[in-house]
């Protein structure tokens, strides 16, 4: 099985911007910690945030859609 990348660019998709996905990590590797997950490692977190991406208001290709379609519209 192929190792997945943990790049940046695999989470420009789910986060606008470095410093959302920074501080939503900090805030779910804090919940790790705090449910006694000491063992944590960064792979696992990004991993995690990678197979369950949280909801954010409107994701980047949401809001581009969205452009798209007020577009058509005029």
């Amino acid at each position: 099985m192929k190792r997945e990348e943990l790049t940046k660019e695999t989470f420009k998709e789910i986060f606008d911007n470095n410093f959302q996905m920074t501080n939503f990590a900090i805030e779910l590797a804090q919940k790790q910690i705090h449910a006694g997950n000491v063992d944590l490692s960064i792979g696992e977190l990004l991993n995690e945030i990678r197979r369950n991406p949280p909801k954010l208001s409107k994701t980047k290709k949401e809001k581009k859609e969205q452009e798209n379609s007020s577009e058509d519209e005029q």
